[in-house]
């Protein structure tokens, strides 16, 4: 008799700690404060032109802009990525309002990673302000394809979205689904750990992704920037 209530017993607690372990927690950040983020400094991707400096990132009422500059002792530019401070991200809606730079070799970015596992991006490129790059990399290999923009994205703020689930991953701008893809795995969020990032950084190397976002050489007149404001996660 006692194995009647000892086995519902044990399947409200599992329940329980399943409900536990899936309660991801909402995001939402102004951009207008780094106090929730990890500022990155002092290192940056081998094939990128640009290091991270903590001083290519600034915060103001209007939000964060990263900008590229000349300080970095280890690269011919510096630049700049913001990592929120939350971590295990699950599936759910992750949106952001971003300005992207117009300088060719510039790339403006917002992006889910799990590193050396799977990323999700949404990225931007100087050499065309008319397209968005809608990405996944997964088991080291990235899957992106390119969507029309109805405006320049150098012009004005617009929100850029993806809806990730178990399967499939749906991209939107401005409220509307431009990309839906399940045909790309995605590494499931209890298996790793998954973190939201912005960044923005100089591809200079004309052997890579050339076509892709140009050579970047910094320009005479203006300090090349991004900007971005309204983080949000919402499970």
């Amino acid at each position: 008799m006692r194995v009647s209530y000892i086995l519902p017993s044990i399947a409200l607690l599992a329940s329980a700690f399943l409900s536990s372990v899936h309660a991801w927690e909402a995001i939402t950040e102004s951009m207008s404060s780094h106090e929730n983020f990890v500022v990155a400094d002092g290192y940056g991707p081998d094939r990128w032109g640009c290091s991270f400096r903590d001083s290519q990132v600034h915060e103001s009422g209007a939000g964060t802009k990263i900008t590229i500059g000349k300080d970095s002792d280890l690269k011919p530019y510096s630049c700049g990525e913001l990592i929120h401070r939350q971590e295990d991200l699950g599936y759910g809606h992750y949106s952001i309002d971003m300005i992207a730079s117009n300088v060719v070799g510039q790339v403006t970015s917002f992006f889910l990673i799990a590193n050396e596992d799977t990323e999700i991006d949404i990225e931007l490129t100087g050499l065309n302000t008319k397209i968005g790059w809608m990405n996944i990399w997964h088991d080291r290999k990235q899957n992106p394809i390119s969507i029309n923009l109805p405006f320049d994205a150098a012009d004005g703020w617009h929100t850029y979205s993806f809806e990730w689930r178990k399967d499939f991953v749906a991209w939107s701008v401005d409220g509307n689904v431009v990309l839906n893809r399940s045909d790309i795995a995605t590494t499931r969020p209890d298996e790793t750990n998954y973190r939201l990032a912005i960044n923005s950084w100089t591809q200079v190397n004309p052997e890579i992704n050339i076509n892709w976002a140009g050579q970047f050489k910094y320009p005479d007149q203006g300090t090349p920037s991004a900007q971005f404001r309204n983080m949000r996660y919402r499970p």
